[in-house]
């Protein structure tokens, strides 16, 4: 039932397929979505707002005594109230499931959205700054926002790239790992001669090494976060 409403939803909003991974070696793929408390967030958010849109629809039947609202507009409240609340959590729920955070060890690709669905693709040559962010909230649950900027306003030049200057990872519980990630994947990128920094000497067999070791205990880490109790 759950997910014919979903299906259905999907089908009349007309969004898109899963995105393609973006450039990149195909075993350096890293999928992963926002952190479990991200949707119980968003999850408590429109609990809050269907409680005051309850009051709302509630607040004329009660003020209207002794002289009630007709039948039909009174019929019409109650109907809507709990269609509007059904179709609006399952926005929800497909807000949380469809916000897609992919790295390769070239670039990376988020998409995000129900409405109106952005994407946002990112190589590593024009990464600049990389920067968490996270609110008392946030850092409540376990909770933080990885900032991923773009250097002199490049953007990727592939096709479905968004014309942003900013990716945001947005909600997650891996935040520090996926920054060490990204971190220890641009260094070697950038090392390796593929960015753009044409100095950077050739990286000697035991360095290569460490680099190699530091990534797979990143990859891991952001793979496997710990549970927050």
């Amino acid at each position: 039932m759950v997910n014919a409403i979903e299906q259905l939803l999907l089908g009349w909003l007309r969004v898109p397929p899963e995105p393609a991974p973006p450039e990149g070696a195909p075993g350096s793929l890293l999928l992963f979505r926002a952190g479990r408390n991200y949707w119980r967030w968003r999850l408590l958010c429109w609990a809050g707002a269907q409680a005051a849109l309850l009051l709302l629809v509630l607040l004329p039947l009660l003020l209207s005594r002794p002289q009630p609202l007709p039948a039909g507009l009174t019929t019409l409240l109650l109907l809507l109230y709990p269609l509007q609340a059904l179709f609006t959590f399952f926005a929800q729920r497909l807000d949380y499931r469809l916000r897609w955070y992919i790295v390769t060890d070239r670039s990376l690709r988020i998409r995000a959205g129900l409405w109106s669905v952005s994407e946002t693709t990112m190589t590593f040559a024009n990464i600049q700054d990389l920067r968490i962010t996270a609110d008392p909230l946030q850092g409540a649950l376990g909770l933080a926002d990885l900032e991923v900027s773009s250097a002199g306003g490049s953007v990727s030049k592939e096709p479905g790239a968004s014309p942003t200057h900013l990716a945001r990872f947005a909600g997650i519980d891996n935040a520090e790992a996926l920054r060490d990630l990204l971190l220890a994947r641009l260094k070697r990128y950038r090392d390796s001669g593929l960015g753009d920094r044409p100095e950077a000497a050739p990286l000697t067999a035991e360095a290569a090494a460490r680099e190699l070791l530091a990534e797979t205990r990143a990859l891991r880490a952001a793979l496997y976060p710990k549970t927050s109790s």
